[in-house]
């Protein structure tokens, strides 16, 4: 018997959430950046777990991330112009890293620049996306 088809939005969508909630939940248990120095994988290894739960390839998630980074700038009044938007590096592995890294900072600015905790501003974002 043929397994039912699975909506790919329904599965962005669930690993969108992941990775924003996931990210949230870095900064509400970290006092600093938690991927300030080399030796700390968090950021990387949770982006790699989301990944692969969602059983999404590569260069869709690093498309649905810029998605991401889309909403947090528009859910939070950042201006997007001024917002830096991470190289796509030709490794894949590599650009999911630093832009996982970036996505990281962006929450904590994007948080601060609405007023709002990181849980708070990610559920925005998703929001966002939702209605967009």
């Amino acid at each position: 018997m043929a397994e039912p088809a699975v909506d790919p939005l329904v599965v962005e969508q669930g690993f969108l959430r992941e990775v924003v909630c996931g990210l949230a939940a870095l900064h509400t248990a970290s006092a600093g950046p938690v991927h300030d120095t080399e030796d700390d994988l968090s950021v990387p290894l949770g982006l790699s777990a989301w990944i692969v739960r969602a059983a999404v390839d590569l260069p869709d998630a690093y498309d649905a991330l810029l998605r991401l980074r889309r909403a947090l700038v528009d859910a939070s009044g950042l201006e997007g112009r001024r917002e830096p938007v991470p190289m796509r590096l030709r490794d894949p592995r590599a650009a999911l890293r630093n832009l996982g890294a970036y996505l990281y900072e962006l929450l904590g600015r994007a948080a601060r620049h609405a007023g709002l905790s990181e849980i708070e501003i990610s559920e925005a974002a998703l929001s966002y996306m939702d209605d967009g």
